[in-house]
């Protein structure tokens, strides 16, 4: 332990900071009101709800990829970070007072599984999309990423101000009661607010929404419709498609589709396997997952999964976290470029 994390009332701390908000605050809807509650765990794609929280210890629990701890961990494991930095965002979580999406009295009736509403979904991106062009901040954080308006335009992308929804999905006919089941509401908010927000489409339809928020200091900094993930971007592939680049977060298929290259998303490290059953039927595949140990790893778990014949990970270049991070760069798509021409290159083992 650092001195600095030595420093904080680790109990207080958790006190203040009940596990049960935390998670729900994470985009985990959860089931009950008592001692035991249950969501669809964040750390894996499923659909039984294994995720657990107790409510009288402040523990938690997934039967299904075997995960537990506290709130620190629950941060750890969901953000991606040490102990020092789960500390500090706990300690920094901000009390939002942006407008509710829906009523109060509606907002008690949260359900405990979110229902996929492609039709409200659809609905609700045209909204943010209009927010998109009407926000220069947003339009400049996508730039600063790699990703102009022509790609914004092409991948659908919008921006949740946090205002507006509402209204304009009453207007186009939905109503409180199967606005709120979509899940685009958290604690009375609209889940995506502050956020630039990625559909994930079948045919013209969304079937699924993530956020990334466009404040470095706000939390959290990524949200998802509660329940499964899918793999992003998976029916968006060309028929055939003689290759595919599989990358681990959500600005890293950003930036490979902004270029122009067929690519998905895994929206983690846990799963592989589901993962890669769900790419079957893919001939070639270059996995660029990021550069830390969860991501090699995962990468090299996913190689084994689908065999050298069909599967190569991607070296990225040497400081270079993400690939998210060279969508920053004036050569970062050739810098891409020549990592997966010498992957294509390596010999088989």
């Amino acid at each position: 332990m650092s001195a600095a994390t030595a420093r904080v009332d680790i109990a207080a701390l958790k006190r203040r900071h009940p596990l049960g908000s935390v998670v729900e605050a994470a985009g985990v809807e959860l089931r009950g009101r008592g001692r035991v509650r249950q969501g669809f765990c964040p750390l894996h794609e499923e659909t039984a709800g294994s995720f657990t929280v107790y409510a009288d210890t402040q523990r938690w629990y997934c039967f299904g990829c075997g995960a537990g701890g506290d709130v620190l961990d629950f941060i750890q494991r969901t953000d991606g970070v040490d102990l020092p930095e789960a500390i500090r965002r706990l300690e920094a979580s901000p009390v939002s007072s942006r407008k509710t999406i829906i009523p109060p009295q509606a907002s008690s009736a949260t359900p405990s599984v979110p229902n996929r509403d492609p039709s409200l979904l659809t609905a609700a991106m045209r909204c943010y999309q209009r927010q998109l062009g009407l926000n220069e901040a947003a339009q400049a954080y996508l730039a600063s990423r790699g990703i102009d308006a022509e790609a914004a335009r092409r991948l659908g992308l919008g921006y949740a101000s946090g205002h507006g929804l509402r209204d304009w999905l009453v207007q186009a006919g939905f109503d409180d009661r199967r606005i709120l089941r979509s899940g685009l509401a958290s604690d009375g908010r609209d889940r995506f607010g502050g956020m630039i927000v990625v559909p994930d489409l079948v045919g013209n339809r969304v079937a699924w929404l993530a956020g990334r928020a466009v404040r470095p200091q706000a939390r959290p900094r990524f949200q998802a419709l509660p329940g499964p993930k899918p793999v992003l971007g998976l029916s968006r592939l060309p028929a055939p498609a003689p290759w595919v680049v599989v990358a681990e977060g959500l600005f890293d298929w950003l930036v490979l589709s902004a270029w122009g290259l067929p690519a998905v998303a895994a929206l983690g490290t846990q799963g592989i396997d589901k993962l890669a059953s769900s790419l079957q039927g893919q001939p070639r595949l270059f996995l660029a997952f990021d550069a830390d140990q969860a991501g090699v790893e995962a990468a090299r778990q996913l190689e084994a999964f689908l065999g050298l014949h069909r599967a190569r990970v991607v070296s990225l270049p040497h400081g270079v976290g993400d690939v998210a991070e060279l969508g920053a760069y004036p050569d970062g798509r050739s810098t891409f470029l020549d990592a997966l021409h010498r992957a294509a290159q390596a010999p088989r083992m």
